[in-house]
């Protein structure tokens, strides 16, 4: 009888303790391989999965290089942007080394790209990204730094990418800085945004770029 009382506590505590720990397993893996990536319009607003979806505009800007960096570089990939500026002393340069270790992750996959935009062009010209570029070993075939006009890199931010809520209009009094990281799918469609500074967000960009390539 002793032996059958203590079966049971036994049983109890199994179903109390293993039973959830089971749902929350299912409940991952049904969101990390079953449940499709949500839609979003620019600015964190979530659509219906039925569409049409909100689609990133095109945009032209000035690469590393000096060269045009536009639409052709990411047309028909998965790609991922974010903007940042060089001089930054606080959360760019765990960002930039946050991209960099989703760079390495799909190294020589030309299926993925990556796209990181100034916010502070006065400063970030090419010639200066390019040196920026080299001493951060991005590899530049698959990861390009832009610069060019302000008001038009912000409002690429604002209303193209969504990842600053306040307005503005690039004037010389206006002021953009944002952790976020924008997951684009190969149709242009936002499908994430994502803490740059967060390792357990950039580990999620990573698995949800995966989940874009099957």
């Amino acid at each position: 009888m002793e032996a059958f009382k203590k079966h049971r506590i036994w049983l109890f505590f199994g179903v109390v303790i293993l039973l959830p720990v089971a749902a929350f397993a299912l409940f991952r893996w049904y969101g990390d391989r079953i449940a499709p990536l949500p839609y979003f319009g620019a600015g964190y607003t979530l659509e219906s999965g039925d569409g049409p979806h909100f689609s990133v505009p095109s945009f032209a800007f000035v690469n590393e290089d000096g060269q045009l960096l536009d639409q052709a570089f990411v047309k028909g990939r998965i790609w991922v942007a974010n903007y940042f500026f060089m001089a930054c002393p606080s959360i760019c340069p765990k960002m930039m080394a946050d991209m960099r270790a989703v760079q390495i992750a799909f190294s020589g996959d030309d299926r993925v790209r990556i796209v990181s935009l100034t916010v502070n062009p006065e400063q970030d010209t090419p010639a200066q990204l390019k040196a920026y570029a080299v001493k951060r070993r991005i590899d530049l075939r698959q990861w390009q730094l832009g610069t060019g006009d302000k008001k038009a890199l912000y409002r690429f931010a604002r209303k193209g990418l969504g990842i600053a809520a306040t307005d503005g209009d690039g004037g010389p009094n206006d002021f953009i800085h944002s952790d976020r990281f924008v997951l684009v799918d190969q149709d242009g469609h936002i499908r994430g945004y994502y803490d740059g500074t967060s390792p357990a967000e950039v580990g999620e960009l990573v698995k949800d770029i995966r989940r874009l390539e099957e």
